[in-house]
């Protein structure tokens, strides 16, 4: 072999082997990691290592307290309800036309009620872009539809949930879905991307009464954290009437401390570095206004039985009715005996121990009758009649005998002059039974020596 041969073949061999190097060198090199700038989660290359925005709860003036009692019930109830919703109508991107459209949703193992009396109970919760939740109960045999006015032109977002009575959605898997539909037709860039990360301010809302107020929210299309070390994507900043805190779990809050009047809501999405993301749809204000009115039921600190069963849209047992009081007997008058027609009503009953005169002359004679006629009444009864007797009113002398009569009425008590000394009194006579007419069948000289009054002549 000449030396051009050999110079020939070693050029060969250098080629081969530098192109082999650089090959090596080439698949070798690791190259910079892209900045994913469509995905909000992404923490992006800097010279120093990020610091991830730490969460920290309510603070200050704010203070995060327990449930109202009649809502930790309910919540308790319904915790053995696994809600799931699905869309059947309008189906997602649909294009409508018209003043109406209607809702069509099939709902699974949730008891939505409403009371005439307690309000609403478990129910379903309508939310359009950022527009205040509308609230359904109507569920007939696991299907809500509900007609709804139309849609302003373009795009919307459109979100449904599962609710309890207070309005908090239900966070379990299959209780929400979200869609789009567009009115007359689609408007590019007027809502999120598909898989775009986008807020749904839940509570406040109209259901809001006053001290603890209830915070609550949904974040679409967020990635799960908090599940080890250093996996924070996002946080969720509120700011309720100039105080604010950070939250890095989609749990509800119930604060106190917010004060009287008005509530200024804002909540903020932002990456785990403190930047907002996206805030045309991420950043959204609500104000309500304290109700003065009747507090909803399940802010009691409970609830009974019934008022659960009520709320459940439970059905309730019937009652059974209440027994009879037993009659009671009503008491019977003894019988009223009517007078004999012998007697005389206005005559007063004479006592059975006073012997009749007339009796007494014809059983003892004419000497003992007189005797026990003088006695019969004693001298204090016999005062006044005697007193009276001296003046009568037709001025006749009372110890005149007057003539008898089987019926004499009783004598009309004199009145008396009133003295110029002191003050007229008039005697009140003692009233005597009237006389009795002789009622003995003797005859001869007896007879004689009685008055027809039956007196001693």
């Amino acid at each position: 072999m000449g030396d051009s041969a050999l110079r020939r073949l070693i050029t060969v061999l250098m080629t081969g082997l530098m192109a082999g190097l650089i090959s090596v060198l080439i698949l070798l090199e690791v190259p910079a990691p892209a900045q994913a700038l469509s995905l909000p989660w992404s923490r992006g290359t800097t010279d120093r290592e990020p610091v991830t925005l730490p969460a920290a709860g309510p603070s200050g003036r704010l203070q995060e307290v327990a449930a109202p009692g009649a809502v930790q019930q309910l919540r308790r109830e319904l915790a053995s309800h696994q809600p799931r919703l699905s869309l059947e109508g309008p189906s997602n991107d649909s294009v409508l036309n018209g003043e109406t459209w209607t809702l069509k949703l099939r709902v699974e193992d949730w008891p939505a009620a409403s009371d005439p009396e307690l309000g609403l109970g478990a129910h379903i919760a309508l939310q359009i872009d950022g527009s205040p939740p509308q609230r359904f109960s109507q569920v007939s045999n696991g299907h809500l539809q509900a007609q709804l006015p139309a849609l302003s032109p373009g795009s919307h977002r459109l979100s449904a949930y599962a609710a309890y009575p207070w309005g908090e959605a239900v966070k379990t898997p299959g209780a929400s879905l979200n869609w789009r539909l567009h009115q007359a037709q689609a408007l590019e860039g007027t809502q999120p991307e598909q898989n775009a990360p986008w807020l749904e301010l839940v509570s406040p809302s109209e259901l809001s009464a006053g001290e603890p107020l209830l915070l609550d929210w949904l974040i679409w299309n967020a990635p799960l954290q908090n599940l080890r070390a250093g996996d924070a994507r996002w946080r969720l900043r509120l700011t309720l009437n100039g105080d604010s805190f950070l939250m890095d779990r989609q749990e509800a809050l119930w604060i106190r401390g917010q004060g009287s009047g008005n509530q200024e809501v804002q909540m903020e999405l932002l990456d785990s570095l403190g930047e907002p993301i996206t805030p045309v749809f991420n950043n959204q204000l609500r104000v309500v206004t304290n109700s003065r009115g009747k507090r909803p039921v399940w802010m009691q600190s409970s609830l009974s039985g019934q008022q659960l069963a009520r709320l459940l849209g439970q059905a309730l047992p019937e009652q059974e009715p209440a027994p009879k009081p037993a009659a009671i007997a009503e008491p019977v008058a003894d019988p009223i005996v009517a007078p004999s027609s012998e007697q005389t009503p206005n005559a007063p009953a004479v006592a059975p121990q006073a012997a009749s005169p007339a009796k007494a002359a014809t059983e003892n004679g004419p000497t003992e009758n007189a005797s026990n006629a003088s006695t019969a009444e004693p001298p204090a009864q016999n005062a006044p009649a005697e007193d009276a007797r001296a003046v009568q009113p037709d001025g006749t002398d009372p110890g005149e005998e007057q003539p008898s009569s089987p019926k004499t009425s009783p004598q009309q008590p004199p009145a008396e002059q009133p003295s110029k000394e002191q003050p007229a009194t008039r005697l009140i006579p003692r009233a005597e039974p009237p006389p009795l007419a002789p009622t003995t069948s003797l005859g001869g000289s007896a007879r004689e020596l009685l008055n027809a009054d039956g007196t001693q002549r």
